[in-house]
């Protein structure tokens, strides 16, 4: 007979870790906004934390419009089974060129705020995770983008 605990010990040490990690960047993301002078708690309200981080990088609002606009597509598209090609064509390529242009403008701005370089900004594009906690742990200061 199987031990019981033996079978349920390996995914629960799964979920702990990775709630540890979940943490780690709900903390970082906290950190982030306090630095930047906004509440801390914004961080954990879905959508709205995106808004804010938009918000003290200095990107324009129709940038948060666009992504939200291109969530509800790629909700739909992944609702739909059969979705013709012209609509691909039409709505998912542009969808993911907007994610693409807005998450690098994003990562540029948030960098340039906290006076990070290009080779920084390099890292953040290719390893955002990692370079995120940097930024939220490390003792660079926050400085507000210039048309703010």
């Amino acid at each position: 007979m199987k031990n019981e605990l033996g079978s349920f010990a390996p995914g629960m040490i799964t979920w702990i870790i990775i709630g540890l990690v979940y943490a780690l960047f709900i903390a970082a993301e906290w950190r982030i906004l306090t630095k930047a002078g906004e509440k801390g708690w914004k961080a954990l309200i879905p959508i709205y934390n995106i808004y804010v981080s938009h918000h003290i990088v200095g990107m324009s609002h129709i940038w948060f419009v666009l992504e939200i606009c291109t969530w509800i597509i790629e909700a739909i598209f992944e609702s739909v089974r059969a979705i013709p090609g012209w609509a691909v064509i039409a709505f998912g390529i542009p969808t993911v060129i907007i994610t693409i242009l807005s998450e690098l403008i994003h990562i540029i701005k948030l960098c340039d705020c906290f006076g990070k370089g290009t080779l920084f900004k390099i890292g953040m594009i290719l390893v955002p995770n990692l370079f995120t906690l940097i930024i939220a742990f490390d003792d660079s200061k926050y400085q507000a983008p210039r048309h703010q």
